[in-house]
């Protein structure tokens, strides 16, 4: 049986799939698995490794995805961090911005942890980094009324975030865009601000992706125009799931597409792993790996996730 390293890699080279990868959005669960508070495990970076470690190897996930909350790189940039519920809420930016977020507050644990982590599971398991983009990050700094006029500092802090990221040699780095970018088309400033971060994890020989959530379904298509590797589509607006055609002609030139599963209507997720397979057949062997519909949160249904993964260890992909 094929290792989780093994079944990514077949879709990073665009090789006939054993079955798709399942590597889903780690956040909350990673806590709850490790046994304590998210602030406790955020503030720890062996605590933090540690539980992303444990959370992959007791549900065998093919791969782990580290640093996915859009507030750690608003925090690292100057925003005030509060708890509420066990969740970060960040403030407006007060003072001036740091220069240095790679070593500032949880994201400097977040680097650590995720270097300790993919050095550990790299033959095991797909490594994935994460952190939020350009567009949504500028305006958590500033606004909505100032955001654009500070998005060439504001690209200059996540370019040393990513160089510090792609240090650690994920497999991917996956920039987390929302509202900001997702309800309006990509324009010719967005595409060079991301052109600067594909050349970054070119650089490093490693793949990127565009998380998105927020989108209006109807404009999905328009995110071709930054020529990301991979997609991979969270809620829209309305919290619903695009039609797989809308998110297959997504990924059309991409290297591929992270197809989302939903943890809490299981039928709706048979349904998409269904059409998936099919598609696979039917479409030039597209590839694809499953994820999870946003992030896995410290709610979720432990049985749910658990027999969503049985049944997608029992797919078999047709052999060519």
């Amino acid at each position: 049986m094929e290792t989780g390293r093994e079944l990514f890699n077949q879709f990073l080279k665009g090789e006939p799939l054993s079955r798709p990868a399942y590597v889903p959005l780690l956040r909350g669960l990673t806590a709850r698995v490790g046994g304590h508070s998210a602030e406790t495990v955020y503030s720890d970076p062996t605590l933090w490794a540690n539980s992303l470690l444990k959370t992959a190897e007791l549900f065998n996930f093919d791969g782990v995805v580290a640093g996915f909350d859009f507030s750690l790189m608003a925090e690292a940039c100057g925003c005030r961090l509060r708890w509420e519920n066990d969740r970060p809420v960040c403030s407006a930016l007060s003072g001036e911005l740091c220069q240095t977020p790679e070593a500032s507050g949880r994201m400097k644990n977040a680097l650590e942890a995720a270097g300790r982590v993919f050095q550990t599971c790299r033959r095991q398991r797909a490594c994935i980094g994460a952190l939020t983009g350009p567009v949504t990050l500028a305006r958590q700094l500033f606004g909505p009324e100032e955001a654009q006029n500070h998005l060439p500092e504001v690209k200059e802090l996540v370019v040393r975030v990513a160089e510090a990221f792609c240090q650690t040699r994920p497999d991917v780095l996956v920039f987390m865009e929302g509202r900001p970018l997702a309800s309006v088309k990509p324009d010719l400033t967005q595409r060079r601000l991301y052109q600067t971060l594909k050349n970054i994890t070119g650089y490093y020989n490693l793949f990127n992706a565009l998380y998105l959530q927020g989108y209006a379904a109807e404009e999905v298509a328009a995110f071709a125009a930054l020529k990301m590797d991979i997609y991979i589509l969270g809620p829209s607006e309305d919290k619903s799931l695009p039609p797989l055609s809308a998110i297959w002609d997504l990924g059309a030139e991409a290297r591929g597409i992270g197809l989302s599963l939903p943890l809490d209507h299981i039928d709706q997720a048979r349904e998409i792993i269904r059409q998936g397979l099919e598609w696979y057949q039917a479409k030039g062997r597209r590839s694809f790996f499953f994820t999870s519909f946003g992030p896995v949160t410290r709610d979720v249904s432990l049985e749910s996730l658990q027999q969503l993964i049985r049944e997608i260890s029992q797919v078999r992909m047709a052999a060519e």
